[in-house]
Parts: C-alpha cells; sequence; structure tokens
C-alpha cells in the first residue's frame, strides 16, 4: 500500500464456542492488543504507520 498513514483493525472482544463440551472464550481483542503492543513498542522494528484497533 502506497502512502498509507493509519491501519485499522476491527476485532471481536470475544469468541465463544464450545470445545469438548465445556464453553471456550478467546479473547481476541486482548490478544491483538498483546501483539500490536510488543510491535510497536519495540524500539528495534520501526512502523511506517499508525495502528488503531477497535473492538466490537
Amino acid at each position: 500500500m502506497v502512502d498509507l498513514e493509519n491501519l485499522i483493525l476491527a476485532v471481536p472482544l470475544g469468541y465463544r464456542r464450545k470445545s469438548l463440551g465445556r464453553d471456550v472464550v478467546s479473547k481476541d481483542y486482548v490478544n491483538t492488543c498483546a501483539v500490536a503492543d510488543a510491535l510497536f513498542g519495540h524500539s528495534r522494528i520501526r512502523m511506517p504507520y499508525r495502528l488503531i484497533v477497535i473492538g466490537y
């Protein structure tokens, strides 16, 4: 992408499903924010754009 200034990700807060007869909730928004913090918070990697994460 040329001249990208902002990357906007829309991520669900969580996803409920059944696994082996019990309810499991994956925390997609929290996991996405953790990866974004690791990438954008590190001084060795310089991202050329800003990131916005929207949880729904």
